[in-house]
């Protein structure tokens, strides 16, 4: 008799290939593929069922790997689903990596959706996870627009990275001499829009130039006899474009702005429906009273760790006592860290220790990147975060910042995860030491 009935699913955008398992690992029945569909689904519920009457079994654990967002539809109608969830059914969604270093304990097997799906079975009927997946609509909807946001801000780069490959041609000395602190500012962006070429601005006085940019930037501008002056070198030491390229060059630097100010528009857009969503995270709002963490970034972080608790189930084996103890606090702390790629993997072997060891990177590009965005400002607006910054900015031998900010998100990453923990807000140094 089965203490429980073991499935994998191997999910793509058309079909499910699944794997039902005995208590041994042998499938209970042959390869099936059903659509990934609502009928699809119906039918390997029928399945599902019938085996595990069949084999007499206690419960049904159904694997899946998180493969982009194939699963999601399938995973939400079997949580859902009134009859599996009066058959004790358990879902546990595996990241990928985990079933591909599990597939290196067996010999070298062909790589199809058949023999995915069974070693994806397999890998929960021998190591079972400590949480199950439950569907957290709420947490899901925030998800969705930190990422999306996180997709914005990504492609606002690219077309910025962009623009300024054109702005080159049309003055090639405008981005080394800088005439307005901000690139993408309100008067740089006009300038660079509304004028054909740099001809016209060389033959304006510069206290008519001024006066211009005064308007422009609607007298936001610090200095403007200092921009007019600026822009009086940029037309003076930029290159000349021949005449046939000026216009296709002011139209793609036309058409890449607009581009960018609609991007910016969406981004300030999803940042009002993540501000929205909070309210129903009220641990997660905790991370905003740290220093400079605004919504977004604390939305960001929140929506890929939730709930922290999963990082504390189970237990762990403590070398020191010789025996198996609870998870803490710092073994969550290393959990996240390492999902979000931010820890450095020992290299050894025998007598042997590498030295030098590298970044992984790897992981959740999401939770990394709105980390790293934490930590910028931390160092900025927390005086604690400020000097460890500074401390290893200085221990650097060479890329100064970048070691320096990406030791500080690995720091942080114990205090979110405690107060995420804790629901508590933030307490600066010196207040915790009173």
């Amino acid at each position: 008799m089965l203490t429980r009935l073991s499935t994998g699913i191997d999910f793509g955008t058309a079909w499910v290939d699944v794997c039902l398992q005995a208590a041994d690992g042998t499938p209970l029945v042959p390869h099936q593929r059903f659509g990934n569909s609502l009928p699809g689904f119906q039918d390997f519920k029928q399945l599902l069922l019938e085996t595990k009457d069949a084999c007499g079994a206690a419960g049904i654990d159904i694997s899946g790997e998180a493969t982009g967002m194939y699963w999601l539809p399938f995973f939400l109608a079997l949580a859902t689903d009134p009859e599996l969830t009066a058959h004790d059914t358990h879902l546990y969604l595996l990241n990928p990596r985990w079933v591909k270093w599990y597939k290196l304990c067996f010999a070298e097997d062909n790589k199809t959706d058949p023999s995915d799906a069974y070693y994806i079975a397999d890998r929960v009927r021998v190591n079972r996870p400590n949480s199950t997946w439950h569907p957290d609509l709420h947490a899901l909807t925030l998800r969705f627009y930190t990422r999306y946001r996180f997709h914005l801000v990504q492609a606002l780069t690219r077309e910025k990275s962009f623009f300024c490959v054109y702005l080159f041609l049309k003055a090639n000395a405008y981005h080394r001499l800088k005439p307005f602190s901000d690139l993408f500012g309100v008067a740089s962006r006009t300038v660079l829009s509304e004028s054909p070429n740099f001809e016209e601005i060389a033959t304006l006085p510069v206290a008519d130039l001024d006066a211009q940019l005064d308007i422009l930037s609607k007298h936001h501008l610090p200095d403007s006899r200092a921009a007019a002056t600026k822009l009086h070198q940029v037309a003076a030491e930029s290159l000349p474009l021949p005449v046939a390229l000026q216009q296709p060059v002011q139209r793609i630097l036309d058409g890449t702005l607009a581009h960018i100010a609609f991007l910016e528009s969406q981004v300030t857009l999803v940042e009002g429906w993540i501000a929205a969503e909070l309210v129903h995270h009220p641990a997660i709002r905790q991370l905003q009273t740290i220093p400079g963490i605004g919504p977004a970034c604390a939305a960001g972080i929140g929506a890929e760790i939730v709930p922290v608790q999963r990082f504390l189930d189970g237990s762990k084996f403590d070398k020191r006592r010789a025996q198996w103890c609870p998870r803490n606090l710092r073994d969550a702390e290393d959990a996240v860290a390492k999902i979000a790629g931010l820890w450095w993997p020992r290299m050894e072997s025998g007598n042997f220790a590498a030295e030098d060891r590298h970044l992984a990177k790897s992981g959740n590009a999401y939770l990394r990147y709105y980390l790293i965005q934490a930590a910028d400002q931390l160092r900025r607006h927390a005086p604690e975060y400020r000097q460890f910054y500074h401390r290893k900015f200085t221990e650097a031998t060479k890329h100064h910042h970048k070691r320096a900010l990406v030791l500080t998100a690995r720091k942080s990453v114990g205090l979110i995860v405690g107060l995420l923990h804790r629901n508590q807000p933030y307490r600066s140094q010196e207040v915790r030491r009173t």
